[in-house]
């Protein structure tokens, strides 16, 4: 399966097409970070396309948008919901989807997950994600991994997908020592200069499994630490609630549970040794991309779009959690003896 290009992809659903609507909102102040905007960005700075992003609560401009204008693309994200009241709204979006459809829109949706990482309300998500899939004029995936699952799951033609490889994380490394005084000073977090740490980046979700991870670091019979950066998701106090309980039990796990500033994010990962992902289950991860970009050494699952990793040479796979344990064990002492 060859990769393509955005550009590419809209010229080939609707030549004539000039406006592309995308959901959910770009988020303009965050261009080192918000995967949106990088994957958008060249189209964004040249004058090709008009790219006008829409938040999931003002679906109804995609039909006001396709009766002003039929030679639309709509791009859409992350069509799911967490909870009964944001299910509430999920009858509106697709009918607005279904009627942009219908009026002559075409669509492209980027597949992120196999199914909803919470695995609430899946058949209802089945149901949906089926629905959409036939709407769609193009599904978007970021490997081929990704085309080989998902055309089983939504029961769609392997001819209806496109690759496009995940947008590049711009990365601004430091010196490791500057970025440890610096997360000392801010955080609090006591980082010795030989102190292996690892990294887990990003919203703190249970299918990510942080608390297996921070099991094996407490357990270990030599000293690191455990860095879990980045907010709680809704839905995750109690996994939150869990992690604390950790905290307090060994000065090995730190938990900074916040939104970081792009501009304080170059110091967790030039502080870090090591980028550990512990997926229940993934398609595709901006946060193996972000690890990537500041060249770190990644331990991650053997699954979805991570599958294809392998062989790059900072990137080791596990299968089962007696593979992490024993490939943290290996790094994290091979940092310690220098």
């Amino acid at each position: 399966m060859e990769a393509t290009s955005l550009k590419e992809v809209y010229a080939s659903v609707n030549n004539d097409a000039r406006t592309v609507y995308v959901v959910p909102l770009i988020r303009y102040s965050h261009k080192k970070s918000d995967y949106l905007y990088l994957l958008y960005k060249n189209l964004i700075e040249d004058s090709d396309y008009d790219i006008q992003s829409i938040s999931v609560f003002n679906h109804f401009k995609l039909v006001a948008g396709i009766l002003s204008n039929r030679q639309a693309i709509l791009h859409y994200h992350w069509l799911e919901f967490q909870d009964f009241k944001s299910l509430l709204g999920m009858p509106w979006k697709m009918f607005c989807i279904y009627l942009f459809h219908k009026l002559g829109g075409n669509i492209v949706w980027t597949l992120h997950n196999e199914f909803p990482h919470d695995q609430k309300y899946l058949g209802l998500h089945r149901f949906l994600h089926k629905k959409m899939a036939a709407w769609s004029d193009v599904l978007h995936v970021h490997c081929e991994k990704a085309m080989n699952i998902m055309s089983g799951r939504l029961q769609a033609s392997k001819e209806k997908f496109e690759l496009i490889p995940h947008p590049s994380f711009p990365a601004e490394p430091i010196d490791k020592s500057v970025a440890r005084q610096n997360l000392n000073e801010h955080y609090g977090c006591e980082l010795r200069p030989e102190l292996p740490v690892i990294l887990m980046f990003g919203n703190i979700s249970r299918y990510k499994q942080i608390e297996k991870v921070a099991d094996l670091v407490i357990d270990f019979d030599f000293e690191c630490k455990l860095l879990v950066v980045g907010p709680v998701k809704k839905g995750n106090l109690k996994l939150f609630d869990e992690l604390k309980e950790k905290q307090k039990q060994s000065t090995r796990i730190q938990i900074i549970p916040q939104f970081i500033d792009e501009s304080r994010v170059p110091w967790f990962y030039s502080a870090a040794d090591l980028c550990a992902f512990n997926y229940r289950e993934i398609l595709s991860s901006g946060g193996y991309h972000m690890a990537k970009a500041y060249e770190k050494q990644i331990i991650a699952p053997d699954l979805g779009c991570l599958s294809e990793e392998g062989k790059e040479s900072d990137v080791e796979l596990f299968t089962n959690p007696s593979e992490l344990k024993q490939l943290l064990e290996q790094h994290l002492k091979a940092t310690a003896n220098g």
